[in-house]
């Protein structure tokens, strides 16, 4: 015999909002990785959490505002992850390659939830996009930080972030969306990204165009080319 719908998820605690976003949050985590996010509602969110609609919308406002939640509590982590691993003293290229290890080091460990809530960030239409656009802009503040006196334009760094975004989803892709990534692919995907990055930033000859610079240090930069 069913519980009647009156009788669902009346406990008699009355639980505080924190309690409620951390049940919420959690629940929502399976369930998209299960399911993908678009195809998830507000319901099926009630039920994997098991509390009541109305205790629901008391933490959150929408499945939006979990989702949105549940990418910043991930990407935080990523960024304070980032600057505790970066406090050391390092050049750039040090500092790019501790990145890269960082973000597939999620992948390893959060791959299908990485791999969902990333392609919603992807959109321009999502919520999660403009906080996706923070994150880089505070990873390359981050990235920089040991290479003022340069002045590397932050352009530069955006730019391999976004290309190690992409080596990420390729991965996530080929590790059955996320579900089974390997260790091999881990390892593969590094060895890609740190020539990239190698080649970028310590790349020297004359076929290698110079490191974009901004500020005094761009102009005599090309002041000297010029010559």
């Amino acid at each position: 015999m069913g519980v009647p719908r009156s009788r669902r998820n009346k406990t008699g605690v009355q639980l505080g909002e924190p309690v409620v976003r951390g049940m919420v949050m959690m629940a929502a985590a399976k369930v998209f990785a299960l399911r993908g996010y678009r195809a998830v509602s507000v319901d099926e969110l009630l039920v994997a959490a098991n509390v009541s609609r109305r205790t629901f919308y008391k933490a959150f406002d929408s499945k939006d505002a979990v989702a949105l939640a549940l990418y910043r509590f991930g990407t935080d982590g990523l960024v304070d992850n980032c600057r505790r691993a970066l406090a050391e003293d390092g050049d750039l290229l040090t500092r790019v390659l501790r990145c890269i290890d960082l973000h597939l080091k999620n992948a390893a460990t959060m791959g299908r939830l990485v791999f969902v809530l990333g392609g919603e960030a992807s959109s321009q239409d999502s919520p999660l996009f403009a906080v996706r656009m923070a994150v880089h802009d505070r990873l390359v503040e981050v990235l920089l930080a040991a290479d003022r006196e340069r002045q590397v334009d932050p352009l530069f760094v955006r730019t391999l972030l976004m290309a190690l975004e992409a080596m990420v989803r390729c991965v996530l892709l080929e590790g059955d969306e996320g579900r089974r990534v390997t260790e091999a692919q881990i390892a593969r995907a590094r060895r890609v990204m740190a020539r990239i990055v190698t080649g970028a930033i310590a790349g020297e000859g004359k076929a290698v165009t110079e490191m974009p610079l901004v500020g005094p240090a761009a102009a005599s930069g090309a002041a000297a080319s010029a010559r």
